[in-house]
């Protein structure tokens, strides 16, 4: 009998641990990073299926909210234009480095630059080497070949350092790969490697109301419309309108 009430005892010790560990709160991690225009109140949150419009890969653990994908969305715009499929796929990874859980913390950023690992900007490098540019403002540096430009050319005909390139797109570069000594980001997304990221609450916007006119007709549909009515429809409203203008002629 004394075994029975020992595992019984046993059974409900186990039971209430549990219980206090699952009503423990979360160890707040490290905050956002100010400095890249996030809510440093905040660390990174799971957002996945919500407002967030570009970047699905990091969407598990960001700091980016709806406004820093749409942000995000334009810069990679001019980079996109124009590109051979592989240019374009890299320029939407290294663009979308800002909303990697790492980088919006501040661990793989300088200052309010992303920093990226050099075999990451090599390989961009590499596969925009046939894609047309222009000459950036500083030496070596290049710029999206838009509308403006003067002189297009291939980027390797421009420049072959590709820390200029990336430098020139708006990065930092890390001198090593290293990452203890310097972190960088190399195209693997932070939820990958920690996991997601407390979910952020969310409340769906509300659908706009229809107009009492557009209800109206809606449930005049439902009713049933006649088919002479339906048919003759565009007619009709054509006769309305000029009874109404010979009206307003002959005041």
């Amino acid at each position: 009998m004394s075994s029975h009430l020992s595992a019984w005892r046993c059974l409900q010790l186990w039971a209430l641990l549990n219980t206090v560990s699952a009503e423990e709160p979360e160890e707040p991690g490290e905050p956002c990073s100010k400095a890249l225009g996030f809510n440093e109140s905040s660390g990174p949150k799971d957002r996945s299926n919500q407002d967030l419009s570009f970047c699905d890969e990091h969407h598990k653990r960001t700091c980016c909210e709806r406004n820093h994908t749409k942000q995000v969305r334009t810069a990679f715009a001019g980079f996109s234009h124009e590109r051979s499929g592989r240019c374009a796929q890299m320029g939407r990874l290294a663009f979308c480095s800002i909303c990697d859980g790492d980088v919006g913390i501040g661990i793989k950023a300088q200052d309010s630059l992303v920093v990226l690992c050099p075999s990451f900007c090599r390989l961009w490098f590499e596969s925009c080497a046939q894609d047309f540019f222009a000459p950036g403002t500083s030496a070596g540096s290049v710029a999206p070949c838009g509308p403006s430009a003067l002189v297009c050319s291939p980027l390797s005909e421009i420049t072959e350092d590709p820390a200029a390139f990336c430098s020139g797109a708006g990065f930092e570069v890390a001198e090593s790969e290293d990452a203890a000594e310097e972190p960088c980001f190399d195209g693997v997304p932070a939820a990958k490697m920690r996991g997601k990221a407390p979910r952020a609450p969310w409340t769906p916007p509300r659908r706009k109301e229809p107009s009492l006119w557009r209800r109206a007709m809606d449930s005049w549909y439902r009713s049933g419309v006649p088919f002479w009515l339906e048919e003759n429809a565009p007619g009709l409203a054509i006769a309305i309108v000029a009874a109404a203008v010979g009206w307003n002629v002959a005041r």
